[in-house]
């Protein structure tokens, strides 16, 4: 008799279980944020508005500071273009920013 009420009771629960794990839902794909959404936001915010200004003036600064030791030296020539390249980047991505927002 006890055998006969825990394979009733095992029953129960596995019937609730697959219940509950097979009820549609509505996924968080179909919303419109995902929960990591934020972070990625606050990470390009980051990127954009602190990050990317400093690297590009740290390889500015080192550029001149190159040329200036070292006269036409061919290293500051590439630094001196990786900076001007990187801010010409950094205006697309704020006007993209700009337009897109």
């Amino acid at each position: 008799m006890t055998t006969m009420k825990s394979r009733f009771l095992q029953l129960s629960i596995g019937m609730a279980i697959a219940v509950l794990a097979l009820s549609p839902v509505s996924c968080w794909a179909s919303t419109a944020a995902l929960p990591w959404d934020q972070t990625l936001l606050a990470l390009q915010d980051a990127l954009i508005t602190y990050i990317a200004p400093a690297a590009i003036a740290l390889a500015l600064s080192g550029a001149i500071v190159l040329y200036v030791l070292g006269g036409r030296d061919e290293q500051a020539g590439r630094l001196f273009g990786s900076a001007l390249g990187g801010s010409i980047a950094l205006a697309i991505v704020y006007m993209l920013n700009y337009v897109l927002s």
